[in-house]
């Protein structure tokens, strides 16, 4: 049989700990010192650690949190591009399955170097950029730029990514 946790159960079983510790307490007021009777008291005594283990846990809850302190995962709509460094892109056209969900607007990419990967977008279209073949110098502004910058270094190359797709390889300039 399944036993499901209530906070009305919750309550329940912290009253009967209580109960059971208060017990406890008079059994071991009452009891000769050097007894069995005294050695449960104690043991019923104990009772009341788990009860305010429990009502420090319902407290905590209680408490109000700050709100949590996450990363931005997009650029803010409508701010200004600001380079945070030039590099080379070597495009080979864009693949079919990759242009046909960009928009017309759209200009953020993955920068993939190794493991790492980092959220960047262009000046212009993502479309303009990977539909002329060849090798041309961007500028990219980066999300984070403090995360992305040491690992993207002057001479470096990385991976251009859209949806899951590779669709270019670069060189970082400066």
């Amino acid at each position: 049989m399944a036993f499901t946790v209530t906070s009305a159960g919750r309550r329940l079983v912290m009253a009967a700990l209580l109960a059971l510790a208060i017990a406890g307490l008079v059994v071991r007021h009452f009891a000769p010192n050097p007894s069995t009777l005294r050695d449960v008291g104690t043991l019923l005594l104990v009772l009341w650690l788990p009860a305010v283990g429990n009502l420090v846990a319902y407290l905590v809850r209680k408490m109000p949190r700050k709100p949590d302190a996450r990363p931005a995962n997009a650029f803010a709509p409508g701010s200004a591009f600001t380079p945070q460094l030039r590099a080379e892109i070597e495009t080979e056209g864009i693949p079919a399955h990759v242009a046909s969900p960009l928009t017309a607007g759209d200009a953020r990419f993955m920068v993939v170097k190794g493991q790492h990967a980092f959220t960047a977008r262009l000046e212009r279209p993502l479309v303009e950029m990977l539909a002329a073949p060849g090798k041309q110098v961007i500028g990219l502004e980066l999300l984070h730029p403090a995360t992305a910058l040491p690992h993207l270094r002057a001479g470096g190359d990385f991976h251009v990514v859209v949806g899951r797709t590779a669709v270019a390889k670069g060189r970082v300039v400066e």
